[in-house]
């Protein structure tokens, strides 16, 4: 008797593992989904910013260096948030 109530009880932990597993796996799926959102608006709204800068007359080296600094950035956290890192 004290057999199948063990057995009962690993069967219950190991479904209530597997439980909290999927609902991690699911919470991270859907922060990587809005994070890679915000990154995609991010990176367009840097293009813009960057388009209008290096249409001036006179383009600052130091923006343009910062520009590219923080596209790398956010390029790379894309690239993880699709699993291409």
């Amino acid at each position: 008797m004290d057999c199948d109530k063990d057995h009962l009880d690993v069967q219950r932990r190991r479904i209530y593992q597997l439980g909290e597993r999927i609902y991690r796996a699911r919470e991270l799926s859907e922060f990587k989904a809005v994070t890679k959102n915000l990154v995609e608006n991010s990176l367009r709204v840097l293009s813009e910013i960057s388009t209008e800068e290096m249409q001036g007359e006179n383009p600052s080296p130091f923006l343009l260096e910062k520009y590219s600094l923080l596209n790398r950035y956010l390029d790379y956290l894309k690239r993880l948030c699709e699993g291409r890192v």
